[in-house]
């Protein structure tokens, strides 16, 4: 005799894209037999998630913080030292004077485009971004130009972020360089282990990844922010010495040229790009909009107004440091100018905080490549909607997360990191 289930709800979503509307309770068979991969899914996912639960898995305004922000505020890791790059080795000393105007032009451009984004998603409260804007305003063409850059930049963003995190743990470690077999693949073995822990926390659903990436963001932010504001009362109180130059540093340049000469304004312009930088991520709050709880549009623009304050206090604050203590970047790319900035600051008898701001640098450098694991699955998933990318890429997961999206992200990434 045939087992009738009660009838779920019409469009009701059930496990492996099975919807109830296509069955009644007569239809449905005694038994629904689990294949091998869904129980190996559902003991590594979870249990699956209906459509109903959607709103349970919407982010909460602290986690979409940590979550989509962390891309934007790990740029002021190395936002700093990377206009001293280009300043040093031509102006030398006068870099440390020059970084300030450059540091306000750029903190200038971090305004301007947080306003440009509240604006945004109070009108476009979905997922697209700049994308949606172009495709209403300037019509399909132009749109698929701006699909294609953020789509390119989110793929980026993973490869550069997982590498450099990958750098700062084996400069720190750099013993782990000789160890056997893949010790002359440490940096790639560790880029493909971040990436895949990325990969698995999304696919768990936006939640818990909001969970297991939020907390580098808040304690890189709070612990730089601390090396900030005590380095600023030990400047007003006692003063800040010089930092020690070591063999590897930058060579400090003697330009005599005028400060309006076509050479200078060239430099001041490639400084300015390399600063430039530090605008990165910012725009990927506007692209998952709707991964946050409502009302979506203003509880986005409070965190674009949130992202964007720490990132201008993180990258004013570091250059102003640099400024007092002639913190100088290193071919080598380490020791940082930050990590000189929290030494000096700390001191030796503090030095379990410079410690502290390493593993928060490391730590958001790796989950900074996080946020394009939120946009570019919702950016993929509005452009495929509207037929200019495969239609799998709109669908969800097990767990709700648009799981096509994310695969596709970690498998071209990784394919940069190994090429």
């Amino acid at each position: 005799m045939r087992n009738h289930l009660p009838q779920a709800p019409q469009g009701t979503q059930l496990a492996e894209g099975i919807h109830a509307d296509e069955f009644t309770g007569a239809d449905v068979p005694d038994v629904l037999s689990e294949t091998f991969g869904y129980k190996l899914k559902r003991k590594l996912l979870g249990p699956p998630l209906v459509n109903e639960q959607m709103s349970e898995q919407r982010l909460s305004k602290p986690l979409a913080l940590g979550v989509l922000s962390s891309d934007g505020i790990s740029s002021a890791a190395y936002g700093t030292e990377e206009m001293l790059i280009e300043l040093v080795p031509i102006v030398g000393v006068a870099a440390f004077t020059l970084i300030l105007p450059v540091t306000l032009v750029i903190l200038a451009g971090v305004a301007l485009v947080v306003l440009s984004y509240r604006e945004v998603v109070s009108v476009y409260t979905r997922a697209g971004g700049s994308y949606v804007v172009a495709r209403e305003n300037f019509g399909p063409r132009v749109a698929q130009v701006a699909a294609v850059a953020l789509l390119i930049d989110y793929t980026v963003t993973v490869a550069v972020q997982v590498a450099a995190g990958s750098a700062a743990i084996v400069s720190a470690f750099p013993q782990l360089a000789n160890t056997p077999v893949i010790g002359p693949y440490i940096l790639i073995v560790i880029s493909v282990i971040a990436v895949a822990i990325m990969c698995y926390g999304n696919l768990r659903g936006i939640r818990e990844a909001g969970r297991a990436f939020a907390l580098p963001t808040y304690l890189f932010s709070v612990s730089v922010g601390l090396t900030i504001i005590i380095g600023l009362i030990r400047e007003v109180t006692v003063g800040l010495p010089h930092v020690t130059v070591q063999a590897g540093a930058y060579q400090l340049g003697h330009s005599t040229a005028g400060l309006f000469s076509f050479a200078m304004i060239y430099m001041l312009a490639r400084s300015f790009a390399n600063g430039g930088s530090s605008l990165t991520g910012i725009e990927a709050v506007s692209n998952a909009v709707s991964a946050l709880r409502p009302p979506e549009g203003r509880n986005a623009r409070q965190i674009l107004v949130t992202q964007g304050s720490i990132v201008a206090f993180l990258i004013g604050g570091i250059s102003w440091l640099s400024h007092v203590t002639h913190a100088i970047p290193y071919e080598a790319g380490y020791p940082t100018v930050l990590a000189q900035e929290a030494n000096t600051v700390f001191g030796s008898s503090a030095h379990f905080m410079y410690f502290v701001v390493q593993a928060a640098t490391a730590l958001i450098l790796f989950t900074g490549g996080n946020t394009s694991f939120s946009g570019f699955p919702f950016l993929a998933s509005f452009v495929a909607g509207d037929s200019f990318l495969p239609r799998w890429l709109t669908k969800r997961g097990h767990r709700l997360a648009l799981s096509n999206g994310i695969i596709v992200l970690t498998v071209v990434s990784l394919i940069l990191l190994v090429a």
